[in-house]
């Protein structure tokens, strides 16, 4: 029986331990596909990173699939290659994790916010050609926890204006939009490979792409730009040159093989969370003051976050439910701080709070409750327990 004062009030947790909001799943497989690459001859940029490569190039359908150390770098690296620098403009979400824009800082060029549609949560169209000047390059959407953003429209606006789209997939790997696997569409996209999403490398990330130019140049990027074949290299066969400025984001053998084992779960993950969609969207459906995430139009989405949104019919506020859930060992989490709020993007671009009226409605109510494959049934009754009793509570 659930207790009816909720622990922030006085009464006991739901649970004695905290279940996060999300989390990695590692079996035995994962542990000797592991064991087995550190007997291997290579370790580092060897024949398991290739492999990987071209299982993720195959599964999103893409010619080319490159490896990062996370995603966060594989952003850094699709920016680099589209040639955004100094004087650019590049127009991206402020609804996101701080690295979106940083396919823009990182070389130099200036992040351009636009605002959200509430319902996708993800950028608006109109929004985005409000904001584009002569100096506007690039397009960086986010598909915000898996769920699709307008591609389509998006895509028009890149084309009247002929602008480089760098697809932000971190959150939406395995996921289909009118039965195109979530990457596909053109430039390039980036995917995430951290222990919370569809599958882990344990930090890893990915850039993929069908532009063999554009491929070329990330793989030179990722090593030092480093030409390993210059002239003169076959009589000296020590002779490497770097040709510019380039990184040392190379993956691991190891990770590699990690990454390897957790595809051939793919399809276990997806089954397992949208299980918990299910049962969270049944759950939810009678209690008022929550919205549960929209549906996805035309696509399947393999969803990283099940964000809610907690309105006043609820009973209380987004920040009293977020500390409430966090008394029942209940580890909810908000996505994300908009980027305008952030010292940084204020300071250096003058953001202000009150530019992206959408993004802020939403900041306002929205949290991630606790969603990962290795969550089982009771977890999951614990997490709808908790947002009951405070619902109760509060309706008194």
């Amino acid at each position: 029986m659930v207790p009816e004062k909720p622990a922030r009030y006085g009464g006991e947790p739901i649970r004695d331990e905290v279940l996060g909001y999300g989390g990695q799943s590692i079996t035995e497989r994962e542990k000797e596909a592991v064991v087995e690459a550190l007997e291997g001859d290579y370790i580092t940029r060897g024949p398991t990173v290739t492999e990987f490569e071209e299982r993720v190039a195959d599964l999103v359908g893409v010619e080319h699939a490159i490896a990062t150390t996370s995603g966060t770098t594989a952003l850094h690296l699709a920016g680099e290659a589209a040639g955004f620098g100094p004087g650019d403009e590049v127009i991206t979400t402020p609804l996101t994790f701080v690295s979106t824009a940083h396919a823009a800082t990182y070389t130099g060029a200036t992040p351009v916010f636009a605002d959200i549609d509430p319902h996708r949560r993800t950028l608006d169209p109109d929004a985005v050609r409000d904001q584009i000047t002569d100096d506007t390059v690039g397009l960086v959407p986010m598909h915000y926890a898996g769920h699709p953003a307008d591609i389509e429209g998006l895509l028009e606006v890149a084309d009247e204006q002929d602008l480089t789209v760098i697809w932000d997939a971190c959150h939406a790997f395995g996921g289909t939009w009118e039965g195109e696997p979530i990457g596909a569409q053109r430039d390039l996209a980036i995917f995430s490979f951290h222990p919370v999403k569809s599958v882990t490398t344990g930090e890893g990330g990915m850039v993929v792409t069908d532009d063999d130019d554009l491929a070329a140049r990330i793989r030179r990027l990722r090593s030092f730009d480093m030409s390993y074949d210059p002239d003169g290299h076959e009589e000296e066969p020590w002779y490497q040159v770097a040709e510019g400025v380039g990184y040392n984001y190379n993956v691991t053998d190891i990770q590699a093989a990690l990454g390897l084992t957790q595809l051939d779960r793919l399809d276990d993950f997806k089954r397992r969370r949208d299980e918990i969609i299910e049962q969270y969207d049944e759950a939810f459906a009678e209690i008022d003051g929550i919205r549960t995430p929209p549906q996805a139009a035309n696509a399947d989405p393999l969803y990283h976050l099940y964000a809610i949104e907690v309105s006043e019919e609820f009973g209380c506020d987004c920040k009293e439910f977020v500390n409430a859930m966090h008394a029942e060992n209940i580890g909810v989490q908000v996505h994300y701080v908009p980027l305008h709020f952030h010292p940084l993007f204020q300071d250096r671009y003058g953001y202000t709070e009150g530019d992206f009226p959408a993004t802020e409605r939403v900041y306002e109510r929205i949290v991630s409750l606790p969603f990962f494959p290795e969550m089982d049934s009771s977890d999951v009754r614990n997490v709808v327990q908790a947002i009951d009793r405070l619902h109760q509570y509060h309706a008194e």
